[in-house]
């Protein structure tokens, strides 16, 4: 028996309803059996609603092939495992208390369509970070489609989840830092954002800007670990040299310094947002000594600063424009290449461009990679195959 196949059955009401009895032989009747949990932790199901001892009880479920898998996972030291209501397990090898109190159990052993369950083995997703590539060449590509953009989109909340409370420009400053950091050092560029706002480089002489940078930093004494009480945490170990801080803060300082985020956000309304901004950003290099920014750079801030940024004021206004604005952008830029792309690649899926590129690599970060089949469009369709 397999915790995924349980949990699919369960979500979607395969157990026969009537007559069930908890292991203490008291009736139970599932009204709900709740909203599938798609975060990384947690109970497997949450909001449902079971009846028994004429009473309701509303909360979590947790399903396990084995009752004593509460214990394996450690969810008697979670609290987060408290809110459960039921635990519906294949085999009660164990009952589980938890916070003090016997947990309500579901034993399914003896109520699983045999059947069903050695057909389901026949699909049984491959392992690996990509679990249905050898099954979803024979799906309708719309379903592919719609979870790209799901996970595009949840991709790009996740860029601006804490920026809510800051106002446009700061927003796009941050977005900026956080694209030199180029992934390993992204923690440590939005730190010197937060030290260094733009409400107080604003107004600050061009020179200026670079100097507060180089020293808030550390760059202007060579000091990696430690400046002015802020401790950074810089990396060189796991980057490739042209990704050093070394490289990344002078070019971060200098692309700063001239920077006019006003007219960057115009850019990114604009109706040629690409060639907008390569004209822009070639401008700001002809005008600040030592800037150069490589086709690639543009590209990474356009996916990284003026999409996110449109999706932003998309959320904020609640106009669907801006996502649509975004989405076109992406859908301009050609595809990046990576272990993951060529992943999917080889699964017979082909980016076209960075909004393929950049779906795919959402869909298998908060989906596949974490074996979350169940809560997509593709690996729920491909499971269902075979009822």
């Amino acid at each position: 028996m397999h915790e995924d196949y349980l949990q699919r059955i369960w979500s979607q009401s395969r157990i026969p309803s009537p007559n069930l009895l908890l292991t203490n032989g008291i009736p139970l009747t599932v009204k709900f059996p709740g909203k599938h949990n798609q975060s990384f932790s947690g109970p497997d199901f949450t909001e449902a609603c079971i009846r028994f001892e004429e009473l309701e009880f509303h909360g979590a479920i947790e399903i396990h092939v084995n009752g004593s898998d509460w214990y394996k996972h450690k969810h008697h030291e979670d609290d987060a495992y408290n809110s459960v209501i039921l635990h519906v397990v294949y085999n009660n090898d164990l009952q589980v208390v938890q916070n003090g109190v016997e947990l309500p159990t579901l034993e399914l052993k003896g109520l699983i369509d045999q059947k069903h369950f050695e057909k389901s083995l026949n699909r049984k997703l491959s392992d690996g970070n990509l679990p249905c590539r050898n099954a979803i060449n024979e799906l309708d590509p719309i379903f592919l489609k719609s979870m790209k953009t799901k996970s595009l989109i949840q991709k790009l909340s996740e860029k601006i989840e804490f920026k809510s409370h800051l106002i446009e420009e700061e927003v796009v400053y941050q977005l900026i830092a956080a694209t030199f950091g180029m992934g390993i050092n992204k923690s440590a560029f939005i730190e010197l954002a937060n030290a260094l706002p733009w409400s107080l480089l604003k107004n600050v002489e061009p020179m200026k800007r670079i100097q507060l940078i180089f020293v808030t930093s550390g760059f202007a004494q060579g000091d990696f670990s430690k400046k002015n009480g802020q401790e950074y945490q810089w990396h060189f170990k796991g980057t490739r040299p042209g990704n050093f801080p070394t490289i990344r803060i002078p070019q971060f300082a200098r692309f700063i310094a001239h920077i006019d985020l006003e007219k960057l956000t115009r850019i990114a309304e604009s109706d040629r947002v690409m060639v907008e901004f390569n004209r822009y950003c070639n401008q700001l290099c002809t005008q600040t000594e030592g800037l150069k920014l490589s086709n690639s750079m543009k590209e990474l801030l356009a996916v990284n600063v003026l999409a996110p940024l449109l999706w932003w004021k998309s959320e904020r206004s609640r106009n669907e424009t801006y996502l649509e604005k975004a989405i076109e952008l992406l859908e301009s830029i050609p595809s990046e290449q990576n272990a993951i792309v060529r992943s999917w690649k080889a699964s017979g899926v082909h980016a076209k461009n960075t909004f393929d590129s950049q779906g795919l690599i959402a869909l298998n970060r908060y989906y596949c990679s974490v074996k979350k089949c169940l809560s997509c469009e593709v690996g729920l369709k491909i499971l269902n195959r075979e009822m």
